[in-house]
């Protein structure tokens, strides 16, 4: 009995497998804030303190979180921690959260935009009541601030180089035009970064299917393939751009921010539509992000058109393998 006893506290494989979960235990409670830190990945800063949710329960979570934001907070600052709060332990809570109760994949990123936009609302709204700042007041005088110095420095790029832009000189000619649409299009810009960053977090959680969670909600590991946008979705794009058409007053300004966020999620709906033609093409490898890249970078418009079109020419099923 002894000599099994030994046999047992000395197994080689055992001590291996409690140094792992050591690790598995330890790893989230720092890798948040090294992600966010890197800049490079900070968009997925959130996916270890999702890991932590659901694989240790909502204690360990918060627990993990909170570590992770002291630790942002001690390197880069108080703004950095606000910033780390929002895209990181928000989101992480609400996709955790979301995907115990097993929400479809559209209402998940729904409601943790939502929550994103909520929060970062209530932070905004409890720093200037602290400082008693005027918000619109301070973003009005650091867009203009920001407009002012690209102005100057496109004043000398423009008098070092023979070239001539007619974008260049209207942003010249009209910086105040420029800052005016800058603060009437930001709710858009904001929101349309909230989405690619719960989106592109989501993703990597059910393809990596961390804690089973694609496994729960029955998605095949090439679900984003064959997405789809809900059909009902092109009422308020075709009212949202015939308010852009007539231009009126303040109600073209929120057109055109909503406008905006459904093309964004039209162009998931575009890229979708990649992914499925690259497996038709056999497109793998280096080859298949540098084609999502130029895609993005290049092709924006004719990748949202994909998108925004497959209600009526359903081009998967024109391409189907």
């Amino acid at each position: 009995m002894e000599a099994n006893a030994s046999t047992t506290v000395n197994d080689p494989a055992i001590g291996s497998g409690r140094a792992l979960f050591r690790l598995a235990v330890a790893v989230p409670f720092f890798l948040g804030a090294a992600l966010y830190l890197s800049v490079i990945f900070a968009a997925f800063a959130a996916l270890p303190l999702v890991y932590a949710h659901l694989r240790f329960g909502r204690v360990a979570g918060i627990l993990c979180s909170l570590t992770n934001m002291a630790l942002v907070f001690a390197v880069s600052g108080r703004m950095n921690a606000a910033v780390f709060f929002v895209l990181a332990v928000v989101l992480g809570a609400s996709i955790a959260e979301c995907a115990k109760l097993k929400l479809k994949v559209e209402w998940n990123v729904v409601f943790s935009v939502g929550v994103m936009l909520i929060v970062s609302s209530l932070l905004l709204l409890s720093y200037s009541h602290r400082f008693n700042i005027n918000p619109v007041q301070k973003l009005d005088a650091f867009v203009g601030t920001m407009v002012e110095q690209v102005a100057n420095n496109v004043e000398k790029y423009k008098a070092s180089t023979t070239l001539s832009s007619q974008d260049l000189d209207k942003f010249v000619v009209d910086p105040e035009m420029t800052k005016r649409n800058i603060l009437f299009e930001l709710p858009s810009a904001i929101t349309i970064t909230l989405l690619i960053v719960a989106v592109g977090n989501l993703l990597l959680l059910l393809r990596l299917n961390l804690q089973g969670v694609r496994d729960a909600q029955r998605l095949e590991s090439d679900f984003f393939k064959n997405w789809k946008a809900p059909e009902h979705m092109v009422w308020p794009t075709l009212v949202a751009g015939f308010c852009l058409v007539v231009e009126i007053p303040v109600l073209s300004d929120v057109a055109l921010n909503i406008f905006k966020v459904l093309m964004a999620i039209y162009a998931f709906q575009g890229l979708a539509i990649a992914n499925y033609l690259f497996d038709v093409w056999g497109v793998k490898g280096f080859l298949r992000p540098l084609g999502y890249v130029l895609a993005v970078a290049l092709l924006l418009p004719l990748v949202i058109s994909l998108g925004f079109f497959d209600l009526w020419f359903d081009f998967r099923e024109k391409f189907k393998i």
